[in-house]
């Protein structure tokens, strides 16, 4: 059975939507990566899951889905997606739309993540 990175990026997706970080930390390697404009370059399975939580906690309402999903290698996936929520503490909503790819290493766990807002 070949691995399937849609149906990875689709599963960590879904955990992100549900704010289930503990399912998340699951479907990391422990050397992972993320990087956005807005946070910066994130190194490690326990600093990216600590910014989750925090986003999290501050943005309770947070939903995000995908527009579209495609394989971008045979290991990588990139999505267009969207996203609303409010800042708890000032109320403010907003929508966010950007494109997101991820790569995953041979054990099929998400090894580096990168976001570009659009």
């Amino acid at each position: 059975m070949s691995f399937d990175p849609v149906a990875a990026l689709i599963a960590y997706h879904a955990a992100l939507d549900k704010h289930d970080v503990d399912l998340v930390e699951t479907l990391m390697a422990e050397n992972a990566t993320y990087e956005s404009a807005s946070i910066g370059l994130v190194e490690g399975r326990a600093a990216i899951t600590s910014a989750m939580r925090k986003y999290f906690a501050a943005h309770s309402d947070h939903h995000a889905w995908d527009d579209s999903v495609a394989q971008t290698g045979p290991q990588s996936a990139r999505s267009a997606w969207q996203l609303t929520a409010t800042n708890n503490s000032i109320g403010e909503k907003y929508h966010r739309r950007g494109e997101e790819e991820l790569s995953f290493d041979n054990e099929g766990k998400v090894l580096r993540v990168v976001v570009v807002d659009k």
